[in-house]
């Protein structure tokens, strides 16, 4: 992108910077800091009449709130990516978001401030103006969202504004760092020879291994599917070199990797964090949708329901667990802070019921997240922000709400399955000046 040519300390020059930035990144494919890149989105229809696109939301977002019920109507900004240009949006205010002023905002402040350690380039002036806002004073919180940040309702490529909201957690299982019956399934570190694969080299598969040729030469092969590990004894042997844990089941395992990460409780009552360390670049494919198709179940899938069928018939366990080829590895860490959630993908500690995972390449990471969905047959309504990512999350209305640690958040997590409407908070260029001064 290029800047005008004005000074650096130019007001107008910063406004323009500023402006840029939020529409080339803000929902496009973002790095962690802000850095942008242009990811289009193949196939994708038009914007639906009367919603603005990313790029026309950048555009508004410095200005003074629209009218509640005004679409926004500002053309696409020059400059913006192909991501951004055709992702819509509506215009709206705070008082149309649904349950707004009902939020109690309990862990909301803390998961803020992990949001602000992150360093997100887009959230710097917002993050420096709440530096003085005490963690117990909501009524200045919720002030000062409504002045440095304006909402606009997400909404599908076709103009359709439900999504669907999943829920996870961190589990905690037993288990072992050495082998030993009953923990014989094994949880695998980083491989060695693990290297990303070129994107010329087409495929489904995003990752390699290397392998020595025997005369010198070193080629790159697509690293093993699970199946393949299964039936492989040499890819066993190699993935053995870097084993981090062992539990007692095959089934616990897969939920580990499905979550990206977990407590262990070793059996001398100590506990080791278990935290995504990569993956073995196939795709995610979910046991649940394999198991309809086989008719095995119907209706709604849950984690509940597929350890169900998994004790009743264990005969199918290993070709359950073999129709995901994603493998998930991982690293591992004395549990030092039990009050710390884990890591997500934007480098911070997760918040239960306020962190979500998002498709990173609509939606930058560290966002905050307006989402209205419903849990246990009952209505949520609250703030939450962008923090982590996830294998099966695809799509501008997609989102995994993270549930927190242990069995009873697994149990909600693992029934949370709901229709659910979500807007993006953008951060103005400058401050509302009809808000209230934090």
């Amino acid at each position: 992108m290029s800047w005008p040519a004005r000074s650096p300390g130019s007001t107008s020059w910063r406004r323009l910077a500023w402006l840029g930035t939020l529409q080339a990144c803000v929902l496009g494919a973002c790095v962690l800091l802000g850095s942008c890149a242009t990811t289009p989105l193949p196939g994708t229809p038009p914007a639906a009449p009367g919603a603005a696109s990313a790029a026309s939301a950048a555009s508004a977002a410095s200005s003074p709130a629209p009218a509640a019920s005004s679409p926004a109507s500002a053309p696409p900004a020059q400059g913006a990516s192909a991501a951004a240009t055709s992702l819509p949006m509506r215009a709206t205010s705070f008082a149309q978001l649904p349950g707004w002023s009902a939020d109690d905002f309990q862990g909301l402040w803390r998961a803020w401030r992990r949001d602000c350690g992150a360093r997100v380039a887009l959230l710097a002036r917002a993050c420096a103006a709440s530096a003085s806002i005490g963690d117990a004073d909501v009524a200045a919180q919720r002030a000062f969202f409504e002045q440095w940040f304006q909402p606009w309702q997400l909404l599908t490529p076709a103009g359709g504004d439900d999504g669907l909201v999943t829920g996870y957690y961190e589990p905690v299982f037993a288990g072992s760092t050495t082998r030993g019956w009953p923990y014989v399934v094994p949880l695998w570190g980083l491989p060695d020879d693990l290297v990303d694969l070129p994107a010329s080299a087409g495929g489904e598969v995003r990752r390699g291994r290397t392998v020595d040729t025997g005369d010198g030469h070193v080629r790159v092969e697509p690293f093993w599917s699970r199946a393949q590990i299964e039936t492989d004894a040499r890819a066993r042997q190699q993935l053995a070199r870097n084993v981090v844990a062992w539990l007692s089941s095959p089934v616990d395992a897969l939920f580990l990797q499905v979550q990206g990460s977990g407590l262990l409780r070793l059996p001398d009552g100590s506990m080791l964090r278990l935290s995504y360390a990569g993956d073995n670049g196939w795709p995610y494919k979910s046991v649940g949708r394999w198991l309809l198709d086989q008719g095995d179940l119907r209706g709604t899938v849950t984690m509940q329901t597929i350890r169900a069928w998994a004790q009743l018939h264990p005969e199918r366990v290993q070709q359950m667990l073999d129709a995901n080829p994603r493998v998930v590895f991982f690293r591992a860490a004395p549990l030092q802070q039990p009050e710390r959630g884990p890591l997500g993908a934007l480098g911070v500690p997760l918040t239960a019921l306020r962190s979500v995972a998002v498709d990173k390449k609509l939606l930058a990471l560290g966002m905050p997240l307006w989402l209205s969905t419903r849990v246990a047959g009952r209505p949520l309504q609250r703030l939450v922000f962008a923090q982590d990512v996830g294998g099966a999350i695809r799509g501008p209305l997609r989102a995994d709400l993270f549930f927190g640690t242990g069995e009873a958040a697994g149990d909600a997590a693992g029934r949370m399955q709901s229709p659910g409407r979500m807007w993006i908070l953008l951060p103005r260029a400058q401050p509302d000046a009809g808000g209230a001064t934090p």
